[in-house]
Order: C-alpha cells, then sequence, then structure tokens
C-alpha cells in the first residue's frame, strides 16, 4: 500500500514537471518571438558568428552577417564576451532542438528609419553630412542611414557640379523617395538650393538697379573675363572689353580669385539671371581729358594693337588708341598695313588730328620719315636715272626712283611712237632708265620721260650722220679735184695758168 502511494506521489510529480515545463515554454514562447528587440550578452564565438545570452532555454545565435549592414552608418567593432548588445529575434526553434536566431542590425535600422519618418513627419527638411562620392552620385549620413542623392540633385539645375566637394559637409535636403522594405532612401539638395536662390535673388533684386557701384569678391578668371561673386550666392560677369580703358588687357595678370573689386552694374535679366558688370567704368575715362595731353604736331612712341585693312591702331598711353590711316603708313602705295608693321610692334607716330567728340586720335607713320626731304639735291631735270615700273595706268606708268619716291612717266612720253596702253610698252616690276623731265617737291611730282632719251640718241645719230657727210665731203673732193687734174708739163708752153683754174672749176 505504502508503495503503491508512493509510486504515485511520483508518477503526480513527474506530471506536474512536464506540466511545470510545457507551462514555462509557453511563457517562453510568448516572451520570445520573431521581431522582438531583446538585451543580451555575448557569451561566447564561432566562426561564423556570436553565442548570445537572452534569458531563453537556449542560447541566441548572432551571425557575422547580422552585426552590420551596407545601409547603416555603422563603425561598431566586433564585440567581445561579455559585452551586451541589443538584438531582435529572426527565427525561434521548438521542441528538443530548440534554436534561437537572432541580429543586431535589424534593430538598428529599425530604430533609425523611424527616426526619419519621425522628423521628416515633423519637417520636409532634413540634415545630413556626405559620405562618400560614387558614380552618378553623393552617399550621405541620414539618421545613421546612407542614403543616396542623384548628381542632377546636388545643384541647380544647369550647373555641374563635382560630388566629391560635399564629402564631409553638412547640409539639408528633402525626401524623394522612401521604401522601408527595400531600405532605400532618395535625397534631393537641389529643389532647397534653389529655392534659396530665388530668395536671395529677389533680396538682390529688390535693392540693386543698373548703374549701381557695389562691391564684390573675384570668384574666377577666364579668357573672356572675370566672374565677380556679389553675395547671397550671386554672381556677373565683367567682359574682358570691360575690364580697363586699354585694350588686350590680360585679367590673370591684373587681378587674383578673391580679389575685392568694385564694379558698376551694367545689365541685369531677372529671367536668364545674368548680371553684367563693369571695372573700367569705375575708373575716370582717359578720353576725358585727352585735349589736355595731345596735340596737333606731337611725337610719342606707341604699341600697335591690331592691324585692319584700312590701317593700323597704336595704342600711345593705357585706354588711349589712335589710328594710323593706310595712306600715312607709307609714302610708296600698299596693299595692307602689314606690309610696314606688325602687332606688338613699337612705333614712332605723330599726332594730326585730335577729335574730342568721336574719341579718335589720327596718326601719321610716314611723316616722320619724309623721302622728299631733300629729293632736289639728289635728282635734277634732264638727269637720266634708273628707275623701277612700280604700277601701271591708263595714263601712264608710275617709277620709283627710291624708297618712298615716285614719279610719273605719262603715256606720250613711253615712246616716240604713238602708245595705246602703257602695258604695250611696259610691265610691272621692270627695271628701266628714265629721263627727269621736271621736279616740284611741294606737291610731290617729278615727270619723267622715256621718248626724250630716244629723242636725244635720234639727235646724236643724225649728228653723228651729218659730220660724217660734212667730213666726207672735202675729202670726195680733193679726190676728185685730183683725178682730174692734168699732168704738169713744164715744157708745154701752150698749158696756162687760167686753163687750170678752169679745169678745176669745170670739175
Amino acid at each position: 500500500m505504502v508503495e503503491e502511494m508512493g509510486s504515485t506521489n511520483q508518477e503526480m510529480n513527474d506530471v506536474n514537471k512536464e506540466s511545470m515545463e510545457s507551462m514555462y515554454d509557453g511563457y517562453l514562447s510568448e516572451e520570445i518571438h520573431k521581431g522582438k528587440v531583446v538585451e543580451g550578452e555575448i557569451v561566447g564565438s564561432t566562426e561564423t558568428g556570436w553565442l548570445v545570452n537572452v534569458n531563453y532555454k537556449c542560447e541566441g545565435f548572432l551571425p557575422r552577417s547580422e552585426w552590420t549592414h551596407r545601409v547603416l552608418v555603422d563603425e561598431a567593432s566586433e564585440p567581445q564576451k561579455g559585452d551586451k548588445v541589443r538584438v531582435q529575434v529572426v527565427n525561434v526553434g521548438q521542441g528538443e532542438e530548440a534554436q534561437l536566431l537572432v541580429s543586431r542590425w535589424r534593430p538598428e535600422f529599425d530604430e533609425r528609419w523611424s527616426r526619419i519618418e519621425k522628423e521628416s513627419s515633423e519637417n520636409e527638411v532634413l540634415s545630413v553630412s556626405g559620405l562618400r562620392k560614387i558614380k552618378g552620385g553623393l552617399i550621405v549620413d541620414c539618421c545613421g542611414i546612407e542614403g543616396f542623392i542623384p548628381i542632377s540633385h546636388l545643384a541647380q539645375e544647369g550647373r555641374g557640379v563635382n560630388p566629391g566637394r560635399f564629402v564631409g559637409e553638412t547640409f539639408n535636403v528633402k525626401i524623394l523617395e522612401k521604401e522601408r522594405s527595400k531600405r532605400r532612401l532618395v535625397l534631393s539638395r537641389r529643389e532647397l538650393v534653389e529655392r534659396e536662390a530665388q530668395s536671395q535673388r529677389e533680396s538682390f533684386y529688390s535693392r540693386v538697379a543698373e548703374g549701381d557701384v557695389v562691391e564684390g569678391t573675384v570668384s574666377s578668371i577666364t579668357s573672356f573675363g572675370i566672374f565677380v561673386s556679389l553675395g547671397n550666392d550671386m554672381e556677373g560677369l565683367v567682359h574682358i572689353s570691360e575690364i580697363a580703358w586699354q585694350r588686350n588687357v590680360k585679367p590673370r595678370e591684373q587681378y587674383k580669385r578673391g580679389d575685392t573689386i568694385k564694379v558698376k552694374v551694367l545689365g541685369l535679366d531677372k529671367e536668364t539671371n545674368r548680371i553684367s558688370l563693369s571695372i573700367r567704368q569705375t575708373l575716370q575715362d582717359p578720353w576725358e581729358t585727352v585735349s589736355e595731353r595731345w596735340h596737333i604736331g606731337d611725337r610719342t612712341t606707341g604699341t600697335v594693337t591690331n592691324l585692319t585693312d584700312f590701317g593700323a591702331f597704336v595704342e600711345i598711353e593705357p585706354g588711349i588708341e589712335g589710328l594710323i590711316h593706310i595712306g600715312d603708313l607709307s609714302w610708296h602705295r600698299i596693299k595692307h598695313p602689314k606690309e610696314v608693321l606688325r602687332k606688338g610692334q613699337q612705333v614712332e607716330v605723330q599726332v594730326l588730328e585730335v577729335d574730342m567728340d568721336r574719341k579718335r586720335i589720327g596718326l601719321g607713320y610716314k611723316q616722320l620719315n619724309d623721302p622728299w626731304n631733300g629729293v632736289e639735291e639728289r635728282f635734277q631735270p634732264r638727269q637720266d636715272v634708273p628707275v623701277k615700273v612700280v604700277r601701271l595706268a591708263d595714263f601712264g606708268a608710275f617709277v620709283q626712283l627710291e624708297e618712298g619716291v615716285e614719279g610719273l612717266i605719262h603715256i606720250s612720253q613711253l615712246s616716240r611712237q604713238r602708245v595705246e596702253k602703257p602695258g604695250d610698252v611696259l610691265q610691272e616690276g621692270q627695271e628701266i632708265v628714265a629721263r627727269i623731265l621736271e621736279i616740284n617737291p611741294a606737291e610731290r611730282r617729278i615727270r619723267l620721260s622715256l621718248s626724250a632719251i630716244e629723242d636725244e640718241k635720234e639727235r646724236k645719230n643724225r649728228d653723228e650722220d651729218r659730220k660724217g657727210r660734212d667730213e666726207a665731203r672735202p675729202r670726195r673732193a680733193a679726190e676728185s679735184r685730183k683725178s682730174h687734174e692734168p699732168a704738169y708739163q713744164p715744157d708745154d708752153t701752150s698749158v696756162t695758168i687760167g686753163d687750170v683754174l678752169k679745169n678745176m672749176l669745170d670739175a
């Protein structure tokens, strides 16, 4: 009996024990479930992960792949035994082979994403910091989660930008896309920048007008001008023609990035947001006082700045240029100024004209080297000189006696014969000898002739022929007389002196 009762009590104890274990397992099942976040302690490690005590009937396993995730901005080092970790239950296995799989990054992600949700609901603007540049854009830290900003959404539309310059910077963005299940977060900076820029533009245009002189900072220098920052992200361009009063200025030689300068507002285009500026118009115009410094007849040295078909421009002082007309470059005919001068050349010139109203100064180059000075001492009328045919005209041929001194052989003086056109007798470039008929230095005119030389040759030939005939006549007469004179016979008393004379006269 006693034995039976003992056996019964043992059975009851076993039943109660199983019942309590079952109840405990049920309790634990309610407490530990998939998705639950619990605090645990690292109690061991393997090659593939760590063992975590979460006060469950079995230890949880934390795989290395569940420690962190690429989407998290996380620099947590691997845990050590005894470290406390916050994990989320990923999977719960029941029965004798109960298993518990946990993750560290998942609760971290959920918490951080919830923060994004909250902040975006309260404020459309989020603060982020640049992490790294990638193809197509920039990765940023947004509440501990990596977000992506496409390159087209980094700056104002139409402006190229290097994503790398935002690395390490903190700035505001708006959410373009967010999808929790795909852990996708796409952001934009551009809209906020454009909104701020628009506000700054409106403020700028409300207080700045065309004609105002404002202060700015050189932001960049190009071959065509200088960009000037006017504050509040406003920028204008000083075209190279508006940098200084003189031409051919080199911006990089006069200014550098960061220089503070004064500029005059020339134009404001609110539609395109283009601002035209000028530096030179903040400076005194040198033409306002040019009449005080330059007078007709003044001589000076200048620099050739430009060559055109009609002449050469010469800078005689910074901002003041004069024109040497092609007719004032050389005493002989030229087709283009480049035959005489070259760009950048230093030349001596003479002021011929000063026109304040039209801001023009006429200069002379040939006037300082007049080859006609002393021409009467070097050449005289009736002098035969070697000349070169420089050009032909309907009325005659222009010939060069020396550099800068030309004369004309009229068509009537080209030959003793009638000439229809000068080209029948002469060619350009031909070298001949002509006779000077007249020299007029006052009118810079010399008349020459070829026919005069021919006439003289003809006269000489006639004179030589006549002289030859004159010299030959007495000789022939003497020979004739000698041939008709009878032999003298002293014994012939019949021949008289009269007969001899008569015979001579008859001959």
